[in-house]
């Protein structure tokens, strides 16, 4: 019995809505390491206690765009 095995593309995986306006997938992928670096220090700050994840990110996600002007 023969197996085939494909080969598939290896795609950069991004959290929904990080595309900026410039498209760049540098950029995309800087913002949602800056954005998940600072939800990490946030849940930390409250002592990583469960329920708030999606108000961290959000807060990081809000600062980081004011911050950066967007």
């Amino acid at each position: 019995m023969k197996t085939t095995t494909t080969k598939q593309k290896a795609s950069t995986k991004t959290a929904p809505g990080i595309i900026m306006e410039s498209g760049s997938p540098a950029a995309a992928e800087e913002r949602f390491n800056c954005i998940s670096t600072a939800a990490y220090y946030k849940a930390e700050a409250r002592g990583f206690m469960p329920g708030q994840e999606l108000d961290d990110w959000l807060e990081a996600e809000a600062n980081f765009d004011v911050c950066k002007g967007h």
